[in-house]
């Protein structure tokens, strides 16, 4: 048996030899040679050279387009079934096209990022979808943000103001079309009360008498803003007046008045054959009193919405109006809070608040300008929300009628025994 393998393996070996090495040479030649198709998604795409007075939309700040190539490959087998995306990558030069071309993507625009993959060996062709490259003019304006109200609850214990400044300029440079279109829209910006902690509201009281509006002014963190065409995520705001950007807040309490409130009765014209000073006068009672001829509603008053500043301006400056007309037309006279003089009380206002403000150091003063309207309208808001309370649990009610040529005024609450603040 052995002597028969040994012939074999030996006998005329020579020629065995130069056999297995001429097939396997072969073998070789005929693997390297099969060629194979493969397409591969989602290939990057650079772009190089891009003049700087060009834009591209959707070119990311690393110089890779948003938009990926779906390249399909032919080559040698043994390599081309072995591609993935990560493994390459397309190089395109736009120093010398036109501002939109269909690009045609050759071997010559692949770059292997696998160090033992040599593309340009082993690529034979290339092909791909149309692949359209458009270059804009490269365009710099600012975009007006707008900043809303910010969304969820606020922190129990106060209640939301307003919003500093109003609107903020982002300077944006990109593709002309969708800058231009980007500044009719403009840009938007809103918060969220549920990051605000009542705590961090508390912290930023002062040692003032006036320290229940509080100023919370935005973490760099917050101030970002998404422009729609740059694929990056939200971007830094680059306004400068946005170091100022903050919320205000209104501590909620009850301020005690502290002086009594005239009473003023308003005799329209068109009543006042029946019903004037002489037929029907103001009548006196527990709370109805008369000082120095003046009716005055003598009761110690708790006033709510409003802020300490508010109360300690306008104080002197209320009263209670009750507008009188026949039973016909209405049985329960209307009344109301009354301001004397409120523009020269605004003035007071938003001058005490302007002194006070430190962030106008380094303002403009066209923004010192805006920032006074900001606090005149803050101010208008308060004239509208002020409500009086007789306390804690009790707002104030009148119910005023005309009766045995008098007006009465009458207070339901304290009819019924609830007790007022002094109580």
């Amino acid at each position: 048996m052995e002597p028969l393998i040994s012939h074999f393996f030996f006998y005329q070996w020579q020629k065995k030899l130069v056999a297995l090495v001429t097939a396997t040479v072969i073998w070789i030649f005929v693997s390297h040679t099969i060629t194979s198709t493969k397409t591969i998604p989602s290939v990057p795409v650079r772009v190089i050279n891009l003049p700087s007075d060009k834009a591209i939309p959707g070119l990311l700040p690393n110089g890779f387009l948003a938009k990926r190539a779906t390249l399909t490959l032919s080559g040698t087998k043994s390599v081309i079934e072995q591609l993935e995306p990560g493994d390459l990558e397309v190089i395109i030069d736009v120093s010398n096209r036109a501002n939109e071309e269909i690009v045609q993507i050759s071997k010559k625009n692949l770059i292997s990022l696998n160090p033992d993959v040599n593309l340009n060996k082993h690529v034979a062709a290339v092909s791909h979808p149309e692949f359209v490259i458009k270059m804009d003019e490269m365009l710099t304006e600012k975009i007006p943000i707008t900043i809303h109200r910010p969304i969820g609850e606020v922190p129990k214990g106060y209640e939301f103001l307003d919003s500093w400044p109003i609107v903020l300029m982002q300077t944006v440079s990109g593709p002309q079309d969708q800058v231009l279109n980007l500044k009719n829209q403009g840009l938007e910006l809103t918060f969220d009360f549920n990051e605000i902690s009542k705590e961090q509201l508390d912290a930023l009281q002062s040692t003032s008498p006036y320290d229940d509006e509080i100023n919370f002014y935005i973490p760099d963190a917050w101030k970002k803003v998404s422009i729609p065409f740059l694929a990056r995520g939200p971007v830094a705001l680059n306004d400068p007046e946005s170091k100022f950007l903050h919320l205000s807040f209104l501590k909620q309490q009850l301020i005690p008045l502290k002086n009594d409130l005239p009473l003023h009765v308003y005799y329209p014209l068109k009543y006042s054959d029946e019903i004037n000073p002489n037929t029907y006068a103001l009548a006196t009672n527990d709370y109805v009193h008369m000082k120095n001829h003046i009716p005055i509603l003598k009761l110690p008053l708790l006033a709510s919405n409003v802020s300490k500043l508010f109360v300690e301006i306008v104080k002197d400056n209320l009263e209670i109006e009750i507008v009188t007309a026949p039973k016909t037309e209405r049985r329960k006279l209307e009344w109301g809070i009354g301001f004397i003089d409120d523009s020269h009380l605004e003035d007071t206002y938003a001058a005490f608040l302007l002194s006070n403000t430190k962030s106008n150091n380094g303002y403009s003063q066209s923004k010192v300008q805006e920032r006074e309207k900001y606090f005149r309208q803050r101010f208008r808001n308060y004239m509208q929300r002020l409500t009086l309370y007789l306390n804690p649990n009790q707002k104030l009610e009148l119910e005023s009628s005309l009766k045995e040529q008098e007006i009465r005024i009458k207070i339901p609450a304290l009819s019924q025994g609830v007790p007022t603040n002094a109580s």
